[in-house]
């Protein structure tokens, strides 16, 4: 196994694609919240929204997939831009050393297949931002966990992303989003990226003609970020949803982890105080953050 990284690693980049892999490997941080996530995850059963994700890998920085027993998956469509061809049913590879997981094809806001309270955990790294109603998401996906069950959450920060030009969105426009159930194949936020998207950080963008192309065609893509988070709103949006929030914490060069729980019953064990929120802020590497 090891060997067969290695060539992979060489055929992809040469001794620097090599030298590299080493370096990230010994080099990924741990996010101080690991140990939290992981009393959700170790010896569970959960779902991940868009995976499989990098960060949750054994050598990313929520190393969450070696602890899991199962980790389930949905995907919205059979073929993804980052994914390429999806296949339904157990096909989800999280984890070399563990069975596969199940994969369903369906939207993120409408998981109606799947029984409320069915487990203990659930993943998400960089999807939320992609869809148009990140409330109803969360609300979804509330339901699929078993009272006290875990959200471990990763968005983007605004600040070290290609939308670092972009407003923060607010969360009364979330709930107005909310409220009208807007639809996947909403382009209302099309013409602010255009005009403010930084294609420059944008590996995938390649040039303007063809980002705009390939954003016009969002319905079925789903490559756009329709809204922008700092940490104080992914905060928000959370604890909007109905999760007891634990934990927050930004991240260079781009993330932030939001961890959570659905509580028990009407009781709330929300553990972030005001204080606690402020402190988070504060610290935050991201200028935004701190204003």
């Amino acid at each position: 196994m090891i060997v067969k990284r290695v060539l992979s690693a060489y055929g992809a980049g040469g001794v620097r694609g090599v030298v590299g892999a080493i370096v990230r490997r010994i080099r990924t941080p741990t996010a101080r919240c690991f140990p939290l996530c992981r009393q959700f995850v170790s010896g569970a059963t959960g779902i991940e929204i868009g995976g499989p994700s990098s960060i949750f890998a054994r050598y990313g920085m929520i190393p969450l997939y070696p602890a899991a027993k199962r980790v389930d998956n949905c995907n919205f469509a059979r073929s993804t831009l980052w994914e390429g061809a999806i296949e339904e049913g157990h096909s989800f590879a999280f984890n070399s050393r563990s069975a596969r997981g199940q994969q369903f094809i369906a939207e993120g806001v409408d998981l109606n297949m799947i029984p409320s309270d069915d487990y203990r955990f659930l993943l998400s790294s960089n999807m939320l931002e992609h869809t148009t109603n990140p409330l109803a998401a969360l609300v979804e996906w509330k339901r699929l966990l078993e009272a006290g069950g875990g959200l471990i959450l990763v968005l983007p920060h605004r600040d070290g992303t290609f939308d670092h030009r972009r407003p923060i969105t607010t969360l009364d426009h979330l709930v107005l989003d909310f409220e009208n159930s807007t639809p996947e194949t909403n382009l209302d936020h099309l013409p602010e990226i255009l005009a403010l998207h930084d294609l420059a950080r944008d590996p995938g963008a390649v040039d303007e003609a063809t980002f705009r192309e390939r954003a016009q065609r969002n319905g079925t893509v789903r490559g756009l970020h329709h809204h922008v988070f700092d940490t104080r709103l992914a905060m928000e949006v959370v604890s909007w949803a109905g999760f007891d929030l634990l934990a927050a914490e930004p991240l260079k060069p781009c993330q932030i982890v939001v961890v959570a729980q659905k509580p028990y019953g009407q009781a709330s064990r929300t553990t972030l105080t005001a204080s606690d929120v402020a402190e988070v802020l504060q610290k935050s590497p991201f200028a935004s953050d701190r204003k």
